[in-house]
């Protein structure tokens, strides 16, 4: 017996994941205002990708890049970074979702994986 993987869910879990990309983009928006102008724009980029689900493990990558940049310069208190570190990272793990600009790019595909 196979077992098959959505690369991209539908359905409930499909909103689960639209909604935690809305939640990474506003907490990676949040937590970069007090940047500096050039780095604010810059972040926005990947909040607008997040958004829209376009190259979703990319720009959570970059969104935890720039949550760790405010840690590090002192801007972020250490629990809300680690939380939107473990969210972004998250959802740059999972994906983005059947409802995203990815899904509409690249499709949706079944991967099958024979049974050890």
């Amino acid at each position: 017996m196979q077992r098959l993987f959505s690369i991209f869910p539908q359905g409930l879990p499909g909103c689960g994941l639209a909604l935690l990309r809305i939640g990474v983009a506003a907490t990676v928006l949040q937590q970069t205002s007090d940047l500096d102008l050039p780095l604010r724009v810059a972040a926005l980029l990947p909040v607008a990708a997040l958004l829209a689900g376009l190259l979703t493990p990319w720009f959570a990558a970059l969104g935890v890049a720039l949550v760790l940049l405010q840690a590090a310069l002192g801007a972020l208190a250490p629990l809300p970074a680690a939380i939107a570190v473990c969210h972004a990272a998250a959802l740059g793990l999972l994906g983005p979702g059947a409802y995203s600009l990815d899904a509409r790019l690249f499709g949706r595909r079944r991967l099958t994986f024979p049974r050890p």
